[in-house]
């Protein structure tokens, strides 16, 4: 079984453009969960209501990505502990075909815990090819087309794979893969995975899968493009917020996972940003100088 999860907060138009590239489905073994982070938005309980095979989960109130994402999977794994949870972002479309797509990876990499896909914008542009981390500098990139040189030590995927069908090509083993399209395998878990809560929005799942990573999971990405991502067509909307929670969380992400020299980087970085950026885009500016006082001072009371 399959099941699609989907955070929800003002995307009900977003979310029915998504449920239109997924339906008709070609694989009855599928469900689609709604996270509903937006408790006072009715339209998305009508959408939902529609689809006989649609899941809706109402928040109490707006949890953020990561928190949200938690409900929809502690709700799959207490009713079905084997199967897989294909998140995605409000802002996508899938492709034909990409459900039996992933569902054939998995089958021909059984000891796959994280699968993400290759995901274009709307220029059709390569958007997220394969995610990268740099502890020593905190970089986190995500467009190279070159092979991932720090593999994991366990068996390399394509030496224990067998011959996938046609159209289907072997996943690339890689360190982090983007939560806008992140399919996890709960056959692969002896626990519920979730989130850091910590982490409002961005960066959550480079935090989820550095974390996994460390504990040997194997990670990695199709090689296709199954998903096109209209980039920050639900954050655009509040500037300030969008880099208040970006700055803090990617801070925080460092603090867990980089080195000191990575941290105080990206600190010097960011604050040069801020000064930079003052005179011309206050919105953005604002942001980052108010995520860096929330880091600093959360930092604070922490020690």
């Amino acid at each position: 079984m399959i099941y699609l999860l989907i955070v929800n907060y003002y995307s009900t138009d977003l979310i029915a453009g998504l449920l239109t590239s997924i339906y008709p489905a070609e694989n009855q073994n599928l469900r689609v969960i709604i996270v509903n982070n937006y408790p006072e938005d009715r339209a998305i309980a009508q959408l939902a209501a529609a689809r006989t095979d649609l899941i809706l989960i109402t928040a109490e109130t707006n949890l953020g990505f990561g928190a949200g994402c938690n409900l929809g999977i502690k709700y799959v794994y207490q009713t079905n502990s084997q199967a897989l949870i294909w998140l995605l972002n409000p802002d996508t479309t899938i492709e034909p075909d990409a459900v039996a797509y992933i569902i054939e990876c998995f089958q021909q990499n059984l000891d796959l815990a994280i699968l993400g896909t290759r995901i274009r914008d709307s220029q059709d542009n390569i958007w997220f090819s394969e995610g990268r981390f740099n502890p020593w500098i905190g970089s986190l990139p995500h467009r190279s087309h070159a092979n991932f040189i720090n593999q994991p030590a366990q068996a390399s995927l394509v030496s224990v794979a067998p011959p996938f069908r046609m159209g289907v090509e072997r996943p690339i083993p890689c360190r982090w893969v983007s939560g806008c399209s992140m399919i996890l395998n709960l056959a692969r878990f002896n626990h519920c995975p979730k989130f850091d809560p910590h982490y409002f929005l961005y960066y959550e799942d480079n935090d989820l899968c550095e974390r996994y990573y460390q504990l040997g999971y194997q990670i990695a990405v199709t090689q296709d493009v199954l998903v096109t991502h209209l980039v920050s067509a639900t954050t655009h909307k509040d500037k300030t917020a969008k880099f208040r929670y970006a700055t803090y969380s990617k801070l925080y992400f460092l603090k867990q996972h980089g080195t000191v020299l990575a941290l105080w980087l990206n600190l010097v970085y960011m604050l040069a940003k801020v000064l930079l950026l003052w005179p011309r885009d206050r919105a953005s500016a604002l942001g980052r100088w108010q995520g860096l006082q929330k880091f600093i001072l959360s930092d604070h009371e922490r020690s």
